[in-house]
Order: C-alpha cells, then structure tokens, then sequence
C-alpha cells in the first residue's frame, strides 16, 4: 500500500550490467568500477530527452527528477521533492491520483498513452506516460518516465482532419462531375459536406447583386430547423451582416468562429445557433474571376480550432464548388477543370506522405523516390501513360497506413518482437481501409493493400502469388524494396544501390516479378538512373 516512508534512494543506481550485450568503446579491456558505473547511469539519467522521475515505492514520494522533466513541465526541482505525484500541480486532477499508484503496487506497472497535462505556465501538453516497479538490491524504487508527444499528437489529429476534409474532396468532386443542375449541385454539396464530413449543417448563400445586401439560401443540407430563416443573413455594413458569412463575401476571405457561445461576432445568431447544436462555424466564400458569388457556410457540432489544414481544403473545396456554378451557368464541360481538381486532391495527398514519413523507418521523402522509381519502372515496361499516373499516386502515399502503428515502433535501434513486427505488417491493410472508399479512376487500395505481396505467395497481408497481384503492385513491391535499402534507415545505415539491386536479382521469380526485376536493372546499369535526393 501507498504508507509510511521506507526507504532511501541512493541504492537504486547500483545496476548490473549485461557484459553479453554492453559494447565497450574504450580500448581497455577492464570492467567499469561500481563508481564508474554509478556515474555513467547518472549521466544518462541527467541527459536524457525523456522525462524520469523516481519514486519511493512504499510512499510514492519523489526521490528524484531529471532536467529534462523540469524543463518540460516547468517546476523547479525542489517543487517536486519530497512529494507525492498526484501533489504536485502539473498531475492534479488527472488519472495520476493515489489510486493509481495503489494499482501500481499491486500490477506492478502503470501506463497512459496520451496524457493530457498542462504545464506550469498554461501551456496544453501531451505525455505518454509509464510508471514501472523494480527492485535494486532490495530497495523498491518506482521509475516514472514521460515523453512528449504534443507535436506527433498534433501531426496526427491534423492527419485525421485532413483526412476527412480529403475524403470530402474526393466525394464532392464526384458530385460536381456528375450533377448537370445547378441547384442540385448546390443541395448535393450541402449533402456531402455534412454526411461525409460529419459537420452539423451547411448551407450555400448567393450575394444578392441587385444593389442590396441579402445573402439569398440556396441551398442547406443538415439540422436546420428554420435557422436560416430567423438567421436574415446579410453581407452589408449592419448588426447581421458582420458574422462570419457576411465578412467572407465582403472580403474574400475565409472567416472562422472557434466557439459561438463567446465570439461576439454571433451575437445575432447565438441563442439560435446554440439550440440548434452548433458550437462552431466556417464560411467559405465562393470566389471565382468572374467576381465573388456567395459563400458557403459549415457549423461544427462542437468547439472547433479549425487548424490550417482543413480550412485550406475546405476553402479548396469552395473554390471547386464556384467553378462549377460558373461552368453550369456558362454550359462549359466540365472536363476542362477535372485535370485541375484532380490535381489538388493529388497535391494534397503529397502533404499527407510527407508527414507520412515523418512516422516510418526511413528517411524523409521515402514515399516520394519510391512514386519516382516506379514511375520509371512503369514506362520501361510500357504501361500508358494513364497506368502510370495512378501508380505513381498510389506509391506517393504508399504507407499511409503507418499512421495507425504506435509510432515507438519506427524508432527502436534494436529488433523488433514477432509480436511488434505483425503489427508492423498490418499497415498495409490499415492503409487500404482508410482510402477504399474513395474514388479513384485507378485501383489505389488494392495497390496499397498489395504493395508487400510476393509472386510466390509468402507476402503479407493475403499471400496472393503471380497473376493473382497487380501489375502496379509488382512494380510498387521491387521498388519499395530497392529505395527501403538504398536509403539510411532508423535501425541501419543504407546498404546502397547495389546491394538492393543485388537482393532483387536474387529474389527474381521468386520473391520479385521476373520482368519488373529485369526493368529495374536496367534503368540503373544501363541508363543511369539514380534514386531523388
């Protein structure tokens, strides 16, 4: 139980080392002296880029702090000295209460994968954090360790967001493609935005251009219940007309509320907004060279930061959506913007594989000179230049599916477990769920999903074999192979282009598809090509 102190400290440094597995750097063959030993340990206790706290196992009281913790929460050494963790201001009132720690004695361990924290200064963290009991030569210490992970916990929500605003991308630009009329564009938009975006209501607003300033709906999709009715929407100089959809079309620009109930901009609205569940709004003014034409207003069902990301899609997305008015206004086809918003989904689909690869073993751009060698491969062997675009997409965000494997796994020095590297191998599986209900002229999620198959079926995750994978997924396998050991990773340094063309030579017609192998070869022994920095 969490009682009585009973215990010192200074015993707990006083590790064994395994001499098996210690390298020694130094040209002297003689053992460290336990003096030695003590202040090496000591040295990476004060260095470390983690945070550690040590503890007495019968009190929990803090024995001990590193810089690192003081420096991340923002206590000084003595603040944490002597007292329990649940006291200390930083941990209050979260799940580090004393009946953790009475779970701690009896489990032996305790762990949060994202801990919310707020530093002594204000500022809004996030820790894993682990606690772990031991014992050192009969003392019982507990050792408490935090990492911060705000920045990756930030990256991978801005992820998710911008996933989903992608994913809205992708539908809407199915409906402007397909949608001849112009108010069933409208209320199809409104549609998409809602259900696949998960926002509580959209509706579209046309800037009156008679010479008043009504903001005319147009269409709305989502739980209106007679807001934009009561809502009398302007866009000129007066009390309803300074919200966020009248400052968008006299402006330009995309406005933003995070929280209604405290943005005075909604005073107008509020009371009506808040019964009807929004909590948070983002206009988005439909702009085209043929001058502003109105706006596109979203309400969040919850308090929204609306990070960069999305706004850019979303605004993207309107950009898109005034396109196509004007196109269906104009009786265009609408075949001469498809080029460009494909474009854009593809542009943003480069943002996402570059934080990507933030996440994997390999260096940055890993997903980037796989896109470039496969495009090579591709036209050696012939494919049109179709095939080739969408095989170059689908290996530009190959492993997207990483982004749902803990990221501690990419950075371990050492081998992984079975049970670690299983995990590992589910990403491509991972990936194909995360984009296989988005539509692509190409077969994208099969690509991903295949992309570590091998032709005599001991690949992963289906054991296809031969002509039961793609063509594109052969192609996708060699070169992932090729840039992956080329290319310095997290756990050893490149092997260079040799050796990995050497590898697939070996595997050919076993691991690796005979031509595809041959094509590969060629472009480096014959024609010079080298993988992009």
């Amino acid at each position: 139980m969490v009682g009585e102190f009973n215990s010192g400290f200074t015993s707990c440094w006083r590790i064994s080392v395994d001499k098996g597995n210690r390298h020694d750097m130094t040209q002297s063959s003689m053992p460290l002296s336990a003096a030695d030993l003590n202040r090496r340990y000591r040295q990476l206790f004060e260095t470390a880029q983690d945070g550690i706290l040590l503890l007495n196992a019968w009190t929990s009281q803090i024995e001990d702090v590193n810089p690192f913790m003081v420096d991340l929460l923002g206590y000084t050494r003595e603040e944490f000295l002597g007292k329990r963790v649940w006291e200390v201001g930083v941990f209050e009132n979260t799940e580090l209460g004393k009946e953790a720690f009475v779970d701690l004695q009896k489990k032996g361990h305790i762990r949060y994968d994202n801990l919310p924290l707020k530093t002594k200064d204000g500022q809004q963290i996030s820790v894993e954090f682990a606690c772990f009991l031991s014992n050192y030569d009969g003392v019982a210490v507990i050792q408490c360790t935090i990492r911060n992970i705000t920045a990756q916990d930030l990256a991978e929500k801005a992820l998710r967001i911008t996933a989903r605003a992608l994913k809205v991308i992708s539908d809407t630009t199915t409906v402007l493609i397909n949608t001849p009329d112009e108010l069933d564009l409208l209320n199809s938009i409104c549609r998409v935005i809602v259900e696949t975006g998960g926002y509580r209501m959209a509706w579209v607003g046309y800037a009156d251009a008679s010479g008043g300033s009504r903001v005319q709906p147009m269409a709305h999709y989502g739980y209106e219940e007679g807001y934009l009715k009561v809502a009398e929407v302007t866009w000129g100089y007066t009390e309803k007309g300074l919200g966020p959809t009248g400052n968008a079309i006299r402006s330009g620009e995309l406005q933003f509320v995070e929280d209604i109930a405290n943005d005075p901009s909604m005073i107008p609205w509020r009371v009506e907004a808040l019964t009807r569940g929004y909590h948070s709004a983002i206009a988005l003014p439909l702009r085209h060279a043929s001058g502003l034409l109105g706006c596109v207003t979203v309400y969040g069902s919850s308090i929204e930061t609306w990070p960069v990301e999305e706004r850019a899609l979303l605004q993207e997305l309107a950009d898109d959506l005034a396109y196509g008015i004007v196109t269906l206004r104009t009786l265009a086809t609408y075949r001469k913007n498809e080029a460009a918003l494909r474009n854009s989904l593809e542009q943003s689909i480069q943002a996402i594989a570059s934080m990507i690869d933030l996440r994997g073993t390999h260096v940055g751009g890993h997903q980037r000179r796989v896109a470039s060698l496969c495009r090579e491969i591709a036209g050696q062997l012939g494919l049109t230049e179709d095939r080739i675009h969408g095989l170059h997409l689908a290996a530009t965000f190959h492993d997207v599916g990483k982004i749902r494997i803990p990221s501690e796994l990419f950075s371990k020095p050492r081998g992984l477990t079975s049970k670690e590297f299983s995990l590992i191998q589910e990403h491509s599986s991972f990936g194909f769920e995360m984009v296989k209900d988005i539509e692509y002229p190409w077969p994208i999620a099969q690509i991903i999903l295949q992309h570590h198959e091998r032709v005599n079926g001991t690949g992963y995750p289906q054991g296809l074999k031969g002509n039961q994978m793609l063509l594109e997924s052969k192609i996708l396998a060699v070169a992932d192979v090729v840039e992956a050991m080329s290319s310095h990773s997290t756990y050893r340094p490149a092997l260079g282009v040799k050796a990995a063309l050497g590898e697939i030579v070996a595997q050919r017609g076993i691991l690796f598809d005979g031509p595809v192998v041959d094509a590969c070869v060629k472009l480096f022994q014959d024609k010079g090509y080298k993988l992009p920095e």
